[in-house]
Formats: C-alpha cells, sequence, structure tokens
C-alpha cells in the first residue's frame, strides 16, 4: 500500500448512488458530505468517497470522488487504496450488498484499519451479546427471535404489546407495533414514508402484516415499553458517542427525539437538546436533570464498554434508549452508522461540528498509532486543542 502521502487517506465508503448524484453536484446527502469534507481538511486528513463500482482489486484501482476546497465541487480523483475506511454504506439491493461485502473483505486482507470494528449490528446478535454483560442486562427489554404465530402467543402472555423488527432493519424501517385486546384482536401500525394501521381477528393474517413489512429474513419480537409521551408523541433518547483525536471516549450529545403523533417509532420527528427540553418542556428542575443526565453517561459508558468487548474497537456509535413512566432506562438498539440526523435537526452547532471532525481525527489517531515510524510527525502535526 502506498505509504508516501504526507496525509492520512480516509475512504467514506457510500452507496454508487451517492457517488453518482455527486458527479451531478446533486447528492441528497451534499451538506452532510461537505461537512465531512471540511472536517477532514480541519484534521490533516485526506478524505477520498468511494463506492463499491468505483474500486477494483488486482491490480488495486480507486477513481472515488474528491472535494475540491478552491472551486467548492466534489471532482473524480484517482487515489491509492485508503489507509483507513470509514463505512457509510447503508442497505441496498442483495447484489450491492455483496458488492460491497467482497470489497469489505479485499480491504480487510490489504490491512485498511477499520474505524469500526464492524459495519452494522444484528439486533438479535446484540441483545444476546448484551444480554450477559451484567451492567447492561437489566436495561434490556423482554425479547425473542421471531419465529411465527408461536413466538407472538408466547411473547402476548408477557405484554399486551409488542414490536416486530428486521433484525438488520435501520432508520425505523421494517419495525411494527402490535397489540392484543382482551377480545383477542390484533392491531398493528408501521412506517413505511407515512403511518399504516389496521385491525385483524386472525393471527395468521397479521404474521402475514408482520412479513410484508419486516421482509422474510430474521425478526425478533420485543416488549414495548411504557415510554413517557409528549402530547401523545412518544419520546426516546439517542446518544452520539464518538473517540477524539486521542482516542479516548466521549459523549458528543445526549438527544430527546419525538416521534409524530399516533408514530409507533421516533426516528422521522423531532430532536432537541437534552438539557433544554428537559427543563422547558418536561419543567425538570435543574438538580433532577443532572441527576438524570449522571445516571445516563454511565448507562452510555457502560454500553459502549461492553459493545467493543463483544466487538472490537468502535470511534462512533450512536445508542438509542428510552425512559419509561418510573424513570427506568432502557436499551433500544445500538447504531454502528449514525446518520446524524437527529443531531443536525436539533441545532446544537458545536455538538455538530464535533461529530464531522471526530472521526477523521480518530482516523488520523488510528494511522500513527498502528505505524510508530510516524509517530514524530503526528505529534508535531498534532491538531491544538480547541
Amino acid at each position: 500500500m502506498n505509504r508516501s502521502l504526507k496525509e492520512p487517506v480516509v475512504g467514506l465508503f457510500v452507496d454508487d448512488s451517492v457517488i453518482r448524484t455527486l458527479q451531478r453536484q446533486q447528492s441528497t446527502r451534499l451538506y452532510r458530505l461537505n461537512l465531512y469534507a471540511g472536517a477532514a481538511r480541519k484534521a490533516g486528513v485526506k478524505l477520498v468517497l468511494f463506492s463499491p463500482g468505483s474500486i477494483s482489486f488486482n491490480p488495486d484501482k480507486l477513481i472515488g470522488m474528491a472535494y475540491n476546497h478552491r472551486l467548492h465541487r466534489w471532482e473524480a480523483a484517482p487515489s491509492p487504496l485508503p489507509d483507513i475506511i470509514y463505512d457509510r454504506l447503508v442497505g441496498g439491493s442483495p447484489n450491492h450488498t455483496r458488492e460491497a461485502d467482497k470489497v469489505r473483505h479485499e480491504l480487510n486482507r490489504r490491512g485498511v484499519i477499520k474505524l469500526n470494528a464492524q459495519s452494522y449490528f444484528d439486533k438479535l446478535d446484540l441483545y444476546e451479546t448484551l444480554s450477559r454483560c451484567d451492567r447492561v442486562a437489566p436495561h434490556l427489554p423482554l425479547t425473542s427471535k421471531f419465529k411465527g404465530p408461536e413466538t407472538l402467543l408466547e411473547m402476548f402472555q408477557r405484554s399486551s404489546r409488542l414490536y416486530v423488527k428486521a433484525a438488520d432493519g435501520r432508520r425505523g424501517k421494517q419495525v411494527v407495533q402490535i397489540a392484543r385486546n382482551p377480545q383477542g384482536d390484533y392491531y398493528y401500525r408501521y412506517f413505511n414514508e407515512r403511518l399504516f394501521s389496521g385491525k385483524t381477528t386472525a393471527l395468521p393474517a397479521l404474521v402475514k402484516i408482520i412479513r410484508q413489512v419486516t421482509g422474510p429474513k430474521k425478526a425478533i419480537v420485543q416488549k414495548a415499553i411504557d415510554l413517557v409521551q409528549v402530547n401523545g408523541q412518544l419520546m426516546d433518547l439517542r446518544g452520539e458517542m464518538q473517540r477524539n483525536a486521542r482516542g479516548e471516549l466521549e459523549i458528543v450529545a445526549i438527544l430527546v427525539r419525538l416521534g409524530q403523533k399516533g408514530s409507533p417509532i421516533t426516528t422521522h420527528g423531532d430532536s432537541y437538546q437534552f438539557e433544554d427540553f428537559f427543563h422547558t418542556r418536561l419543567n425538570r428542575s435543574r438538580e433532577e436533570i443532572a441527576l438524570l443526565k449522571g445516571k445516563i453517561i454511565d448507562f452510555l459508558y457502560a454500553v459502549y464498554d461492553c459493545v467493543e468487548r463483544a466487538y472490537g474497537p468502535f470511534g462512533e456509535m450512536a445508542i438509542d434508549f428510552g425512559l419509561d413512566r418510573r424513570g427506568r432506562i432502557w436499551l433500544f438498539e445500538c447504531n454502528a452508522k449514525s446518520m446524524k440526523v437527529s443531531l443536525l435537526k436539533s441545532g446544537d452547532p458545536g455538538a455538530i461540528e464535533k461529530a464531522f471532525l471526530n472521526p477523521m481525527l480518530y482516523a488520523r489517531y488510528l494511522y500513527y498509532s498502528q505505524h510508530p515510524r510516524h509517530t514524530r510527525k503526528a505529534k508535531k502535526d498534532r491538531i491544538p486543542e480547541r
């Protein structure tokens, strides 16, 4: 691998469609990608966007997209293979996913450093892993692998409200909220561009609807938590956590998310800064907020630690959790690829800047920590503290 470049090369791994739209300067993610470009420049790393379609092997060849700061535009740029891969590729067709996995495998064989130990979490595997962690297990809702009607019947004996989620679902998609009343009627709600809801009296019909939403792959059934609601809107929280220029873990933001009215999820709702929301909207005192925040901080660090012990190091992770009406903290999901949508909606400029800069600083840290001959140079060029 070419190590002669002055700056470490960070490869932002994205979908083929992102590259195609960037070539026309029309990507819907342009704002976020520009933030990454500015952060990379500030951190002293070279950022190259690439997709499965823009890289080949034997011989190794990469023609990605790099930001031209003088012309303020993205341009095609030949590049050596990246030193660090920052995996941002989400979803895609089965064929595209296979191609992406091949690229990940080849880069791993060539010793390319991964910003995160893995690119996504299987919800069932994560639940089973964290259930063995004493500090996190008490925060896990009752969860089971979805096998069909028998799983629903068993779980309904524990709770009248459940969630069924695709094990690899993302961004609130492939999630169904279901409920059963004493008369045996089943009610369901899910969000797919808009809210869908309905009722059935037949369990096989319910299973069919669930599979239409989650797809045929592995899914989980989870007991619904009696979450705090605000004016009929579900409320949950997200902890955005990252490692910084020294490789140290920090909480970039704790966000409150409110779902749309009637929605079974909060993903497509509004987002607020934690302390402001609890003080102005929930009328909590500063002392109450500080006490709760301390508990949340301890919880977030415990989750991150347990995940890393099981899977390996992560440069960033978004942790979704909720508070029930008694104030108990419940873990819902860990995200290896936060899209930072909730963070951007919250409007905290300091947290937003840090969230895009930290991955670039951490990538630089990883590169120099794994290449000792560059240690002296890394110290000399260290980014000054803000």
